[in-house]
């Protein structure tokens, strides 16, 4: 058409509700925070209940940098998510953590058409080749699963090792187990902290038992340790049943149920 023209433009979205896990509180927080903030949105921000104190001193550092209601730090039990996926004041939910509660915040934002990011649990592999430096690799492959007392989304929950080098992988990982120090997260020699909560404590027990039930063969730990908290030494490596859980919502070093060892030939596998 003659004379016509189209303009583009980015405009925000309102109001943003940020769901934020415990495993990485204020960091996890700051990936919404920030983009939502620099494209002119609103947060509410609603911290995990096991969480909370990092997140509120953060409010309390820029409550004086930022205008009166453009972020909002909300805190409470597990009724207050619900609230806010439903609220039809908020705009967009960002959410982070496991795919059940995932699928729970799609349903309940989808009576207003909300936006969604969702940032779900994942059962991510590690693949071990044939022609592999043990020797080089051991210590990466030991900490991808073992960092923040595996208390990673993205962290390995399956190892798959050639037949070849499965017994050299293995040694090496418990070798390497021995050596970690768990302790206090503000002890400058701690290298792992404790599980986090309470009910994740409690699932990893759970899982360990049934591996022992199943008859798995357990590497090295197996065992709480009395008087300490909640800390559990690690480095298993099982058989796995097949129903490994699809995010570390508490682990240990690393969470057997979720980290079996799996040996391996070309065309099949077999667990270990």
């Amino acid at each position: 058409m003659p004379n016509a023209g189209s303009n583009v433009g980015m405009c925000s979205l309102g109001v943003v509700g940020a769901i934020a896990p415990w495993n990485f509180s204020l960091l996890l927080a700051m990936f919404t925070i920030g983009p939502a903030l620099l494209a002119g949105n609103t947060v509410v921000l609603k911290p995990s209940p096991f969480t909370p104190l990092s997140t509120l001193a953060f409010g309390r550092i820029v409550a004086d940098l930022l205008p009166p209601g453009v972020l909002n730090i909300v805190t409470g039990g597990d009724r207050l998510g619900p609230w806010m996926t439903e609220h039809p004041g908020i705009d967009k939910i960002s959410f982070t953590g496991s795919t059940e509660t995932g699928r729970k915040v799609m349903r309940s934002a989808s009576g207003t058409l909300k936006r969604l990011t969702l940032e779900l649990g994942g059962n991510d592999a590690a693949i071990v080749l044939a022609d592999a430096d043990v020797d080089r690799h051991a210590e990466t492959l030991f900490w991808s699963a073992s960092r923040n007392a595996g208390q990673v989304c993205i962290a390995t929950k399956r190892l798959y090792v050639h037949a070849d080098i499965y017994d050299r992988v293995r040694d090496a990982l418990v070798v390497i187990g021995r050596t970690v120090t768990m302790g206090h997260g503000a002890e400058p020699e701690t290298q792992i902290g404790r599980v986090n909560n309470v009910a994740q404590y409690r699932r990893v027990l759970a899982l360990i038992e049934e591996a022992k039930a199943e008859g798995q063969t357990i590497a090295l730990g197996g065992h709480a340790l009395g008087g300490m908290g909640l800390f559990h030494p690690g480095d298993d490596h099982r058989q796995s049943s097949g129903n490994e859980p699809d995010r570390p919502g508490g682990a240990i070093r690393p969470r057997p149920a979720a980290h079996p060892l799996h040996r391996y030939r070309r065309g099949h596998r077999h667990a270990q």
